[in-house]
């Protein structure tokens, strides 16, 4: 009898404890979910912050402000605030909206070409120290203001805003044109002896940029940044490109095809297509598409003082383009080909790495690490400078190709 009512009263408190309700459950309709992030320089106060976030179906919008601004398209909404620190300006907004931010879900952190200029360290430590922000976010640094960037920014294929900035970057796997640069690689760059740091060039493309004249000459690929690309679209934001670090500082940028040479020296290439003239048509082109055959081969030594780096590239080739003139099934045609793609791969490459070493005097493909292992001691290594010796720094480009020959275009 006794154990009957001890089981009785168990049952009762353990029905008392699972079916009581919690009055202060943070669910999903009480967070604003963040999905980017935006950092400019601000006109009255230190910074100016931009949220954009993503409107989730029945979500009610909220009524102007003085202290901030917002804009909206349907999928998403951007609001903006002048602030002196990034937490005071997240808790201004929170003060503004009927929601509490939540950056769980910030797939992207853009920083303007203008505070990016005067350093940014102070800005990655304090995002890097949120422990709602994940470390895979993407760094991209706008050529245009972040604010404006975010405003401009809407998906194409892509019903939700959320995955529009999560898949946008996958470009890099097929392209060449973009790298992959999460805040964590951007934070752990800044605090290197190694190398230095790079993030993910952005822009707007409008009717003025798209009349510009990108700078420098021009290779069959082109060369362009963001905001440079001939594309025409009602989607004008363009990612393109690498921003080039010293410390914490924009110190360059990069365009597409140094960008695919950046990849290719990290071993970070997935693919790419490459344009070469065609040595059997007078005033035509062949496109190759490439990828890395096996890992890039870096070795750094010392003369003089001076580092000396070669790099030995092996990349493997299918031709896109069919031209009767071309027989992809003889050994001749293969050699040659191979060889121009070869030249030109060395070309592009050498003339990237005297950029960066000799104009930008950064290394951000890390080739600090093989030179470290000439440095018995820590402190000798922190004697020799290396950051500021890679300006310093000769190099010798190795470059094999092997193109696939035409034999699935003839098996039966």
């Amino acid at each position: 009898m006794k154990s009957s009512k001890s089981l009785l009263i168990l049952i009762i408190l353990l029905c008392g404890i699972f079916l009581t309700g919690c009055n202060s459950a943070d669910g999903v309709e009480t967070k604003a979910y963040a999905i980017a992030l935006g950092v400019d320089k601000g006109e009255s106060d230190k910074f100016k912050l931009s949220l954009q976030f993503a409107i989730l179906s029945g979500s009610d919008e909220t009524a102007g402000s003085s202290s901030s601004s917002s804009s909206s398209s349907e999928a998403s909404t951007v609001l903006s605030v002048e602030c002196s620190s990034i937490d005071s300006g997240i808790n201004l907004i929170n003060s503004y909206i009927s929601k509490r931010i939540n950056l769980s879900h910030c797939k992207a952190i853009i920083f303007s070409e203008e505070l990016s200029s005067e350093g940014l360290t102070d800005v990655v430590y304090t995002l890097i120290s949120n422990i709602e922000i994940r470390p895979q976010c993407h760094v991209l640094i706008s050529r245009c203001d972040a604010s404006d960037f975010l405003e401009n920014s809407s998906p194409i294929f892509e019903s939700n805003p959320a995955n529009y900035y999560e898949r946008i970057f996958n470009s890099a796997e097929y392209s060449g044109y973009v790298a992959d640069i999460s805040l964590y690689d951007f934070y752990n760059s800044i605090l290197s002896t190694t190398s230095q740091g790079a993030a993910i060039l952005c822009g707007i493309n409008s009717e003025d940029t798209e009349a510009k004249t990108p700078n420098g000459s021009h290779s069959l690929d082109g060369n362009y940044k963001a905001d440079e690309v001939p594309v025409h679209s009602k989607n004008n934001v363009e990612i393109i490109g690498t921003a080039v670090f010293f410390e914490d500082k924009l110190v360059g940028e990069l365009d597409n095809i140094e960008t695919m040479c950046h990849l290719l020296i990290t071993n970070e290439l997935e693919s790419a297509t490459v344009t070469v003239p065609n040595p059997y048509t007078f005033d035509s082109n062949l496109s190759v598409y490439i990828s890395l055959n096996k890992n890039t081969n870096n070795r750094v030594s010392f003369v003089n003082g001076y580092p000396f780096i070669e790099c030995d590239v092996d990349v493997i080739g299918d031709v896109l383009s069919m031209e009767p003139s071309l027989d992809l099934n003889d050994a001749n045609t293969i050699n040659i080909l191979n060889s121009y793609v070869s030249t030109y791969l060395e070309d592009i490459l050498s003339a990237y790495l005297y950029k960066t070493s000799k104009e930008f005097k950064s290394d951000i493909d890390d080739f600090g690490k093989y030179a470290l292992t000439h440095y018995a001691t820590w402190n000798e290594w922190i004697d020799s400078d290396w950051l500021n010796n890679y300006q310093n720094a000769f190099f010798k480009i190795m470059v094999k190709c092997n193109i696939q020959d035409g034999y699935l275009f003839t098996k039966i």
